[in-house]
C-alpha cells in the first residue's frame, strides 16, 4: 500500500508539473521543449556539450524547435524518475543516466569488472544498443544517442587505498550493480541523486562515492580525501525523447535533431576522457591521496564479483541472459 501511495504521489506531482510547463508553452505559441539533466552544475563537460547541441539544433532548424535545459534539482524530478518524466511528457527530453530501475536490461553495460577498456565498451555497446532501444521504445521513448563517462572509481573522506578499506564504509553508488559490488567488499551501498551528494557527505550519510573525476569527482573533490582508482565500470548516459512528440515533428527536423546528437555526444565522451588524467594530477597536487590498483587488486575484485554476472542476468529474465552471453562472447570473457 505504501509503495502504491508513493507512486500515486509521484504521478500527481509529475502531472501538475507537466500542466504548468505546458501552459507556459501554450502561451508562447512556439514549439518549445524542455530537456532535464541530472547534473546540478553547468560547468561540467556533459552539460556544456548538451548546451552546444541545443544551440546547433536551434540553428539548424531555423528556430523551429527551441530546447531549454534544466539542471538537476531545478525541477521536482528525481534523477531515477527521468525515464517516466519524459515518457509522461512532463519534459520532452531527458539526459538519463539513472535508468536501470526502469530499463533493467541496460545493466549489462554496468556490471562491475566486466568491461575493462573503451575498446571493450564499444564492442559491448554494439551488442546492447538494440536491446536498449527496444526497452525504451516500450515506454514510448526514442533513444537519440549516448555519451560515456570514464571509469567509475571510488572516493572517500576516510582511508581508501586498498580493497579491504571498503569494509564498513557507506558508499554512494549509481546503480544496483555497483551496490552489489560494494556489498561483496563489505561496504554499505547508498543510492542518492547527484544534487543530494554534498549534503549527504557533509552529514555523514555517506563516506564516499563512486564516480569519475570529470563527473562528481571534480564537483565534490573538496569534500573527499582519498581516491582509489580501481576501474569498476563505465557509466553511460542515454539521451531520450518522448516518442509522440518526436514523431509529430517534420521528418527534416527529426533528422537534424539526430544529426546534432550524433555529432556532439562523441565530443562529450572525448572531452571527459581528456580531462580525467589531468584532473587526477590536480587532485593529487591539492592534497588528495591517489592510489592506483595493483594487478592483484584487479584480479581479486574480478574474482569477487564474477559469479554475480550470471546471477544478475538470471534475475532479469531470458533476454538479459542472452544479452550477457552475447557481450561476454564479444569480449572473450
Amino acid at each position: 500500500m505504501r509503495g502504491y501511495k508513493l507512486r500515486a504521489a509521484r504521478m500527481t506531482l509529475l502531472m501538475a508539473l507537466a500542466a504548468l510547463i505546458h501552459s507556459t508553452l501554450a502561451a508562447t505559441g512556439a514549439e518549445n521543449w524542455n530537456l532535464y539533466v541530472y547534473n546540478a552544475v553547468s560547468t561540467v563537460a556533459a552539460v556544456k556539450g548538451l548546451n552546444s547541441t541545443i544551440e546547433q539544433i536551434e540553428k539548424d532548424t531555423n528556430g523551429e524547435l527551441k530546447i531549454r535545459l534544466h539542471l538537476g534539482g531545478s525541477l521536482p524530478i528525481n534523477t531515477t524518475n527521468i525515464t517516466p518524466a519524459v515518457s509522461d511528457d512532463v519534459v520532452q527530453m531527458g539526459d538519463d543516466g539513472y535508468f536501470l530501475g526502469n530499463v533493467p536490461i541496460g545493466g549489462v553495460l554496468r556490471l562491475p569488472m566486466l568491461i575493462r577498456s573503451r575498446e571493450e565498451y564499444d564492442k559491448a555497446a554494439a551488442v546492447m544498443t538494440p536491446h536498449l532501444e527496444k526497452a525504451f521504445a516500450k515506454k514510448g521513448l526514442v533513444v537519440l544517442g549516448q555519451y560515456l563517462y570514464p571509469y567509475q572509481v571510488a572516493y572517500s573522506r576516510n582511508k581508501l587505498t586498498a580493497l579491504a578499506d571498503f569494509k564498513g564504509q557507506k558508499i554512494r553508488i549509481t546503480s544496483p550493480e555497483q551496490g552489489e559490488f560494494i556489498k561483496r567488499l563489505g561496504g554499505v551501498p547508498v543510492t542518492i541523486g547527484a544534487p543530494e551528494v554534498p549534503s549527504a557527505l557533509d552529514r555523514s550519510v555517506v563516506d564516499g562515492v563512486l564516480t569519475a573525476n570529470t563527473g562528481g569527482g571534480n564537483i565534490w573533490r573538496d569534500m573527499l580525501k582519498f581516491n582509489f582508482r580501481l576501474g569498476i565500470n563505465y557509466f553511460n548516459s542515454v539521451i531520450i525523447v518522448n516518442k509522440e512528440r518526436f514523431e509529430k515533428l517534420p521528418p527534416d527536423v527529426q533528422a537534424k535533431i539526430r544529426k546534432a546528437f550524433a555529432e556532439n555526444l562523441p565530443l562529450i565522451t572525448s572531452a571527459m576522457e581528456a580531462e580525467e588524467d589531468e584532473l587526477t594530477r590536480k587532485f593529487a597536487e591539492g592534497g588528495m591521496t591517489i592510489t592506483e590498483p595493483t594487478p592483484a587488486d584487479i584480479d581479486e575484485a574480478t574474482k569477487v564479483v564474477t559469479p554475480y554476472w550470471e546471477q544478475w542476468a538470471k534475475s532479469k529474465g531470458p533476454e538479459a541472459v542472452a544479452a550477457l552471453k552475447q557481450v561476454r562472447a564479444a569480449l572473450g570473457r
